[in-house]
């Protein structure tokens, strides 16, 4: 939440109630197109783990939403899957779909808690802010696995499947579909190479 609250201004104009605006903007996706540069992108806070579901229903409401979503490896059941998940947990980014077009029904929207406020006025953001955020969502879901894996050269790590699970070594290099790892093996220092999904960071 910090790191929102430094990007994002005070709105200091009331919004103008009236109709819900007929657009229907695809989930989870900022459209420039659909959107009106004028009117503000607002921050909602969202229940827990219910990211999805409130921009689902707020698009079919007509409002332009803007959910960032970033790759990342975790394990799950065991092994390491590359997943996306919201770069801003219970946060999302919401745009009137017309000028006239009242925030008001924002806050009893299934899956919303609320917008988000400085004071008594939502919080509104800047759109550099909201150009640097897309930028970071595009470089970092274009990276490779090996880009953002948390192993890194040196680092202890511990074999969490396959016939040396339980065993742990430092690693020696990264690439994208392996991980060259330093193995205490037989009483000499053995090379071995592991997939990411068999491997866990050694506490």
């Amino acid at each position: 939440m910090s790191q929102l609250r430094e990007m994002a201004l005070e709105h200091h104009q009331r919004p103008v109630s009236g109709l819900s605006t007929t657009v229907q903007p695809k989930p989870n996706s900022l459209l420039e197109e659909d959107a009106t540069v004028d009117l503000p992108w607002y921050v909602v806070h969202t229940k827990v783990r219910q990211e999805q579901i409130a921009c689902e229903n707020l698009v079919r409401q007509g409002y332009v939403v803007y959910l960032p979503r970033i790759k990342i490896l975790k394990r799950y059941r065991g092994c390491q899957q590359v997943r996306f998940d919201p770069l801003f947990p219970r946060y999302l980014f919401l745009q009137p779909g017309s000028g006239d077009h009242s925030i008001a029904p924002v806050r009893s929207t299934f899956g919303v808690t609320n917008i988000v406020h400085f004071g008594q006025e939502p919080a509104v953001m800047r759109p550099v802010a909201l150009k640097s955020i897309r930028e970071f969502e595009a470089r970092r879901n274009a990276a490779s696995d090996e880009d953002i894996s948390p192993f890194e050269p040196g680092k202890s790590v511990r074999v969490v499947a396959g016939p040396l699970v339980g065993l742990e070594g430092l690693v020696s290099a990264v690439s994208q579909e392996r991980v060259i790892i330093l193995m205490q093996l037989l009483g000499r220092t053995t090379r071995v190479s592991l997939s990411h999904h068999h491997l866990l960071t050694a506490h």
